[in-house]
């Protein structure tokens, strides 16, 4: 077997299942993009008006049509007659071999069928089809992938660069530069991403990848410039507003790295108004405030996904963490006691409301929804500690040794 096919597709046409699944099973090593299958010549015929199809094989003993029929039928038709054929014949048929060649068929696979001699008649029937430089592109850039996915950060880069040397494409320099990324070699992954960008000045994926690439490096004003050129090319090219929310939302986490919070607000509510209706986008905005600790600020953007979608349960949760930690203990428990109707068994709401419980001092009714907490989920560490905690303050004796204190934050 010479190649893999994986752009083509042939059809196989047999009377009989099992002669078809026999062929297919030969074949499906070959790495067809899709192998078709017809009883009968009707069925063939139809099949091949309605999609692509690369090589036809049909058996000769076909009814009620027979096979030598289906080949002339497809040669007498303008669109199908240079499609190549294969006649799966019995050679003790001292005639069948002229008579094939008369009636236009390319090749014959003598009987009894077996892989060889099969694969062996559809590598000839198609080598004139077949560009060899594109399979060795393909099967380099399978390769990476696979190494990707198993890990394999060097074999990965080796095969992309395999595969660059026979053709450069844009996914081909994608992958490669973020295996260079992953890799720690920057400037490597950067000298990439800017390739791409010089064959390609209005690549997304190219702008994201050297803005991570900058990223990475510290370089976060240099990121914020390739991500406006980004936010620029998206626009020429026409995308939709979840592309040009998605590029706002990236250059305000990077403000928020750069400790400049007016400016971080100011592209978030850019991505909010690129795509009003996403109901997750002022979600992930709250979290990406709270993680460098703007709480008050990330209150109006979960109460804009509340509006949006009052149902959204884990926002409620989140909301309240927020307040919690500015001491608003009486509107967390609030925010918590709904999210309650969507969840009456989370027991990460009730470890939340009973933390503010803890440091509202009222030891007995958080050590009240712990319990409840536990008993949905009873291996859950964090809240078996703040029981403890609480019911040591209630003076319960527990645990001998040091007095019991709750998990950190």
């Amino acid at each position: 077997m010479k190649f893999t096919y994986r752009r083509m597709s042939l059809l196989l046409v047999d009377s009989t299942q099992m002669a078809l699944d026999t062929m297919e099973g030969y074949l499906e090593p070959m790495g067809f993009h899709r192998i078709w299958t017809a009883k009968g010549a009707e069925e063939a015929m139809s099949q091949l008006r309605d999609r692509p199809v690369d090589l036809v094989i049909t058996h000769w003993k076909l009814q009620p049509i027979s096979g030598f029929q289906l080949v002339d039928m497809i040669r007498r038709d303008a669109k199908l007659r240079e499609i190549p054929i294969l006649l799966v014949a019995d050679p003790k048929d001292k005639h069948i071999a002229a008579k094939a060649k008369e009636a236009g068929v390319n090749d014959l696979v003598k009987l009894p069928l077996d892989a060889k001699r099969l694969c062996a008649a559809v590598d000839k029937g198609l080598e004139h089809l077949v560009d060899a430089d594109e399979e060795e592109f393909l099967a380099q850039m399978d390769a990476a992938r696979v190494a990707v996915r198993m890990g394999d950060l060097d074999k990965a880069e080796t095969a992309y660069r395999a595969a660059l040397a026979v053709k450069t494409t844009e996914d081909a320099q994608m992958g490669l530069g973020k295996v260079l990324r992953q890799k720690g070699d920057l400037k490597a992954a950067e000298e990439v991403f800017v390739g791409a960008l010089k064959a390609n000045p209005l690549s997304l994926r190219a702008f994201l990848g050297l803005a991570s690439v900058y990223q990475s490096s510290g370089r976060l004003e240099d990121a914020l410039k390739v991500l406006a050129a980004a936010v620029s090319a998206a626009k020429r090219v026409k995308e939709s507003g979840e592309v040009t929310s998605v590029l706002f939302f990236y250059m305000g986490e990077l403000e928020l790295q750069l400790k400049r919070l007016k400016e971080a607000l100011g592209f978030f509510e850019q991505a909010m108004a690129e795509s009003n209706q996403d109901k997750e986008l002022p979600v992930k905005v709250g979290d990406a405030l709270v993680a460098e600790g703007h709480l008050e600020e990330s209150e109006r953007f979960y109460e804009r996904a509340l509006e949006l979608d009052p149902e959204l349960a884990h926002v409620y949760n989140r909301l309240g963490i927020a307040y919690r930690r500015q001491k608003k203990f009486d509107m967390a428990i609030t925010l918590y006691q709904k999210a309650q109707q969507f969840r009456p068994k989370d027991e990460h709401l009730l470890y939340n409301m009973a933390r503010c419980y803890w440091e509202m001092e009222q030891y007995q009714r958080a050590a009240e929804i712990l319990t409840q907490a536990l008993e949905h989920q009873p291996e859950f560490v964090e809240a078996a500690k703040l029981l403890d905690a609480c019911l040591h303050r209630q003076g319960f004796k527990v645990a001998e040794g040091a007095p019991p204190e709750p998990p950190p934050e």
